[in-house]
């Protein structure tokens, strides 16, 4: 009996220490547990997708448009004629002599912002056998982007045919340019030798070759500019400058 009894107390405490380590959830005395880790949810983002604007696309008002120099036929049998436009000048000014006084002057007079000097030259020759009419200078226009310029009204032009000491008026920045056949120097188109021609006789040599000025916008460039002649009732020769 009383090696039983000393046994159960040992065996009772044993017991309680083994259920105490299998039944424990607290961390260890002195210790403090970690609260559990959140992680987010999983999130995409769309990448921002700027659209390039597409440029508007002009329609070519001439697209039959000729290139300088190219000949444009107009009439027919005796009063066939060509004619073309085969070279331009741009500048802010220009300077031109008056025979009057000998001096030069420069135009314009005054102060233009926006604006420059446009010179067209045109050629126009009868192939035929009788005299024609060519077209007055301001049915001569220039287009460009979507607006019609006629010829500068404030041009010096030489005296007319009646005063036989009439001569051309010398611009100096193109006063060695050559008409299209070469022999001559250029003038004021419509004028020969300095003074007016009313008609257009036949032969190479009666050609009507000069230049016309334009105030048009500093912004113009040949490549959108058309020059557009109408000889007659039916032909009208249209060119691009360049």
């Amino acid at each position: 009996m009383m090696r039983f009894t000393f046994l159960f107390p040992v065996l009772i405490v044993i017991t309680l220490i083994a259920v105490a380590g299998c039944t424990g959830t607290g961390a260890p005395a002195g210790e403090t547990t970690a609260p559990p880790t959140t992680v987010p949810a999983a999130t995409s983002v769309l990448p921002t997708i700027t659209a390039t604007p597409v440029p508007t696309l002009v329609a070519d008002p001439y697209p039959g448009a000729l290139g300088p120099g190219t000949l444009f036929p107009f009439g027919s049998g005796k009063v066939e004629s060509e004619g073309t436009v085969y070279r331009y000048w741009i500048n802010d000014t220009y300077q031109w002599h008056n025979d009057l006084d000998n001096r030069y002057y420069t135009a314009p007079d005054r102060p233009m912002p926006g604006y420059k000097y446009l010179f067209v030259f045109v050629h126009m020759t009868n192939k035929g056998e009788t005299r024609v009419w060519y077209p007055p200078l301001r049915t001569i226009a220039v287009h460009y982007d979507g607006n019609t310029y006629t010829p500068d009204t404030t041009h010096f032009l030489p005296d007319k045919a009646e005063d036989d000491d009439a001569e051309p008026i010398e611009v100096r920045e193109i006063q060695y340019f050559h008409k299209l056949n070469g022999d001559e120097y250029v003038e004021d188109f419509g004028y020969s030798h300095g003074t007016t021609a009313d008609y257009l006789y036949p032969g190479e040599s009666n050609s009507l070759d000069g230049y016309i000025i334009y105030v048009v916008p500093a912004s113009l460039t040949p490549e959108k500019t058309y020059v557009v002649i109408p000889f007659n009732g039916q032909d009208t020769g249209v060119w691009r400058l360049a």
